[in-house]
């Protein structure tokens, strides 16, 4: 166990360390350029010119294009997980507080999987994409043995906030305090009190958010978290205002323009709208007639 756990460790910190090494390149970078128009609750300051009638409002240049490619088996995946995807939003969104129908929230939903099945690196770097479901079950396998806290795919959850989640806790903004809300985690067995050890619960959780389904409904849980959070904040809830949640734990649209990582999140989430649009309106496909014949 102990060779194992060894040999798991010298791989995941082999293909980790060029992910963290460009991730300083990638903050920096996500500076040099501005980020692509923001919606009207999440844009700066402006002014507004009589002459033309309309708002303008500064960083107003886009960034590059983000090319919303999706590998043929997580597309498989994702539209398997319709059903899942669907009943998660039926059962988190609140449309008081989002002023959101269920049906955008399970796109929102079905958009953030798509954006997290790759990330800024494998999109700047392509060849990388081939190399991406290997270290995802490093990851994976790191943080079942309780020793990591490594965000999990499909959802990239880490296990420290899926316990916060199973806890019903939200971080109040600039504070180490958490507020608890009423909040299930829908098909979860695990009871945070029932641990010794924080290591025991963290393999247990990993084990729960690497679950396709499972992760799913973390992941719509989440987004829960963050319309209190936006309540407490008193800031409109948009996709984006959630898309930066979820990554960094923010809502406040000053804090999305100041935060590189959150901004760039938000940006490369944008290319997968349609994408996950189309998902959540195509039906599954008809069970042909002659299945129902040999049943």
């Amino acid at each position: 166990m102990k060779r194992r756990l060894l040999i798991l460790l010298c791989a995941a910190l082999c293909v980790c360390m060029p992910l963290i090494f460009f991730n300083h390149w990638r903050v920096d970078a996500a500076d040099s350029h501005l980020r692509p128009p923001l919606d009207m609750f999440e844009r700066g300051p402006y002014r507004a010119i009589a002459e033309q009638q309309w708002r303008t409002s500064d960083r107003r240049i886009p960034a590059p294009a983000i090319v919303p490619y999706v590998r043929p088996e997580f597309a498989r995946q994702m539209r398997d997980l319709r059903p899942a995807i669907l009943a998660a939003a039926a059962r988190h969104n609140h449309p008081d507080l989002s002023g959101m129908n269920n049906h955008d929230f399970a796109v929102l939903i079905a958009q953030l999987m798509y954006n997290e099945h790759f990330g800024w690196f494998e999109e700047r770097v392509t060849p990388v994409q081939l190399i991406t479901p290997i270290y995802e079950g490093l990851q994976r396998e790191t943080n079942q043995t309780g020793m990591s806290d490594l965000s999990v795919w499909p959802a990239n959850i880490r296990p420290s906030v899926a316990v916060q989640i199973l806890r019903g806790q939200v971080p109040l903004p600039h504070s180490t305090a958490m507020m608890t809300v009423p909040l299930e985690v829908y098909g979860s067995t695990i009871d945070v009190h029932t641990y010794d050890t924080t290591q025991e619960l963290y393999a247990a959780v990993s084990h729960e958010i690497a679950t396709p389904e499972l992760a799913v409904e973390y992941l719509a849980a989440n987004l829960e978290r963050g319309l209190y959070r936006a309540k407490v904040e008193g800031v409109v809830v948009t996709w984006r205002a959630l898309a930066a949640w979820h990554n960094q734990g923010i809502v406040s649209p000053s804090e999305l323009r100041k935060n590189a990582t959150a901004s760039d999140y938000v940006h490369r989430a944008s290319a997968y709208v349609q994408t996950a649009r189309t998902l959540i309106d195509t039906p599954p496909p008809p069970v042909p007639a002659w299945k129902f014949a040999i049943e």
